[in-house]
């Protein structure tokens, strides 16, 4: 059905976008359908366009025989594909004769349309038929995915042609069964004994946006609890990871003391006549920092090679710091930045576990980027 959709999308462009022509110089050029439609559109907006009307009689006598002629020439080649063609080009004249029908002042120009809804239906049974065989021949590989893909398409078409053709649905699910790439992701172990961190959050969100978000038609990812819920006998690939290592590093801890001053500042009246002088203060600025870092292996192990077909080492670390002042003397001696950093206070150094979620942040991008990359055209 989608062909048949796609013809009426493409008949129903063309009077969209050729509305202001007779479709005369398409007909010039051989462009038989065009011209038609253009004709057709013209005269639906002005009914006593001479020009339209002389065009839409020639070019729809040249484009329904030369449709015929390239059926004829389709019948006559041995190729099982052929019927496509054919069911391309009375669609084509079809589409002519629809379009006639809606147009009144097209009628008088093309009084009696032609139609071949039997020669239609025949030729797209032809061509359902034509690619059922093609996928029974490819699927009969089962062991083969590309034999397996190229008969899942061939079956698709067949939906297109004729949608309760035989037992192609279920033809359809045998075909994707064996098409798909089947990819079961593995739990991650814990990153580290020292800590007491949850990790599990880092592969459920893997596998979140894979489930999600499809990479390939023909590649489905799986946890090991969906694939053996599913019973599946053999899985293709598994991708392993595991974290080489996470360490958090000593707390730094650093103080800097500096005096500053502010020139030109009131500092009292006396009756009308103000006193100017400079003011100081001591800043003392305190700064505390801990950094977590550490490798993610990322590993695709190939069950049918026994063997890894891809492995890549993601590195990542996460700063933790906090920066608050403060002073003694005169406060007006503050600069701006001195005065934000007097205003913020003291935090305690973020637990493990928040650090090691801030840490797997970019690790989660990059997993995710390697994997579309890897399987996208697989």
């Amino acid at each position: 059905m989608r062909i048949i959709l796609n013809l009426f999308l493409w008949s129903t462009a063309f009077l969209v976008l050729t509305s202001c022509s007779s479709g005369k110089k398409a007909l010039k050029k051989g462009e038989y359908d065009k011209a038609v439609y253009q004709a057709i559109n013209r005269l639906r907006s002005n009914e006593d366009s001479q020009k339209a009307e002389s065009t839409l009689t020639r070019a729809y006598n040249l484009g329904v025989s030369t449709h015929l002629r390239n059926i004829q020439r389709a019948k006559s080649v041995a190729d099982p594909l052929r019927w496509e063609s054919i069911v391309t080009d009375y669609a084509a004249i079809n589409g002519f004769y629809d379009q006639i029908l809606r147009c009144p002042a097209c009628m008088q120009s093309i009084p009696n349309p032609v139609k071949y809804d039997a020669e239609l239906a025949t030729a797209r049974q032809n061509a359902a038929a034509a690619r059922y065989e093609l996928g029974l021949q490819a699927l009969s590989q089962k062991n083969d995915r590309n034999r397996a893909i190229e008969a899942h398409r061939h079956f698709l078409r067949v939906q297109d042609y004729s949608p309760r053709y035989k037992d192609v649905t279920d033809k359809l699910q045998e075909a994707f069964f064996y098409a798909t790439l089947k990819v079961v992701v593995e739990p991650i172990p814990s990153p580290a004994r020292m800590f007491d961190i949850r990790h599990e959050f880092f592969v459920n969100k893997i596998n979140e946006y894979l489930h999600n978000q499809p990479i390939n038609d023909y590649v489905r990812f799986y946890t090991p609890d969906e694939a053996k819920a599913q019973n599946l006998e053999f899985v293709d690939q598994v991708i392993k990871m595991q974290f080489d290592q996470f360490a958090l590093g000593n707390v730094f801890m650093n103080k800097t003391t500096k005096e500053v001053n502010k020139d030109s500042v009131l500092l009292s009246e006396r009756g009308r006549a103000p006193v100017y002088g400079t003011v100081k203060a001591i800043v003392t600025v305190h700064e505390k920092a801990i950094t977590g870092n550490g490798v993610l292996d990322f590993k695709i192990f190939d069950n049918g090679l026994k063997k890894v077909v891809s492995q890549e080492k993601f590195p990542s670390a996460y700063t933790w710091a906090i920066s608050w002042a403060s002073f003694n003397g005169d406060e007006r001696a503050l600069s701006p930045e001195d005065a934000a950093l007097v205003n913020k206070v003291d935090m305690p150094v973020p637990n493990p576990q928040w650090m090691f979620e801030e840490f797997t942040a970019p690790l989660y991008d990059q997993v995710i980027a390697k994997t579309w990359n890897y399987y996208r055209n697989y």
